[in-house]
């Protein structure tokens, strides 16, 4: 459809909408209802219309009205340049609430203290007014507050979630064993979980233990793991280990947290057990702006690192030791 000189400059919104609403409403008087305009201000809007493009775009009787020829070539414009406009709107809102808001995550205690303070670093610079809490949590705990609605999102260990919450994979996390510098096994270059538990082993909780010795299992049923001591949290564990009381095992993100310990850190092999991490939302449930945003943010920091870096080795001797 050709429309004439400066045609699409004369055109209004209102008077596309009023276009747009008729033909799918299939006439005047119940698109009258849905605009909250009299059926004559109507015919005045699309007689202004057709004015403007040299066309008519309705054929009226007294018992219908139907697009024109050059009505139903035009409908599918109109309707396209109203569509674009109303994602237009909807993107430039949605961007300035992505400038504020509050999100709420849910992380366990390990993740809390390593990887999560960086991201929330990293994503201010971006979106500065935009407050992120953090709500440090063990495992269940940390789903459960996603569950209830308390956290907009959670990052944990890979578990069986309720129905309500989604999972999904962020990156894994290679177990290594962590000792007293003037542990025998700190001087190996090579430590299997055979020799490991042989040891006095420090573990977290009875949840924690359970899911390695699971990943264990798979490997062989002569893995066999028995702590001498549970703990709730990673530092606990960390302190225990300092003051002789055995070793533990750890993912190798807690490798930043072993150097006020004094504590050394080294790969453990035969088998090679990695700690999967995940993200949890709810599922059906929109997300806010500002909590959308973090989750994406999040995703594109998880998967541009690599799925297994190469475990470092970290040595701090303590005075006297």
């Amino acid at each position: 459809m050709n429309l004439p000189p400066n045609a699409a400059s004369n055109i209004t919104l209102r008077q596309l909408r009023a276009f747009v609403v008729i033909a799918d409403s299939g006439g005047f008087a119940a698109a009258s209802h849905r605009l909250h305009l009299t059926p004559s201000a109507l015919s005045l809007l699309i007689k202004e219309m057709e004015n403007i493009l040299k066309v008519r775009l309705f054929d009226r009787t007294t018992r219908s009205t139907v697009l024109s020829r050059a009505g139903t070539e035009f409908y599918p414009l109109a309707k396209k340049v109203l569509e674009d406009l109303a994602r237009a709107v909807e993107t430039t809102q949605d961007l300035e609430q992505k400038k504020r808001g509050t999100v709420r995550v849910a992380c366990t205690p390990l993740y809390a203290s390593t990887l999560l303070p960086e991201l929330i670093l990293k994503y201010r610079e971006q979106f500065p007014a935009i407050a992120v809490y953090v709500l440090d949590s063990l495992n269940q705990p940390a789903v459960a507050r996603v569950a209830s609605g308390e956290a907009d999102l959670g990052i944990a260990p890979q578990r069986t979630s309720p129905p309500e919450v989604l999972q999904e994979s962020l990156f894994r996390d290679r177990m290594v064993l962590i000792c007293r510098p003037d542990h025998p096994l700190a001087g190996l270059k090579r430590v299997t979980w055979t020799q490991v538990l042989a040891e006095p082993i420090v573990s977290l909780t009875q949840d924690f233990t359970s899911r390695l010795q699971a990943d264990l299992f798979k490997h062989s049923s002569k893995l066999l793991l028995a702590p001498a001591h549970h703990v709730s949290f990673i530092t606990t564990a960390l302190g225990m280990v300092q003051w002789g009381h055995g070793i533990t095992v750890q993912p190798e993100s807690a490798l930043p947290l072993l150097p006020p310990f004094g504590l050394v850190a080294r790969p453990l092999a035969g088998p090679v057990v990695y700690r999967h991490l995940s993200l949890f939302h709810l599922k059906g449930v929109e997300l806010s702006p500002a909590a959308k945003s973090f989750r994406d943010f999040i995703r594109t920091q998880m998967h541009s690192r690599m799925p297994a870096q190469p475990t470092a080795v970290t040595t701090v001797r303590r005075a006297g030791m």
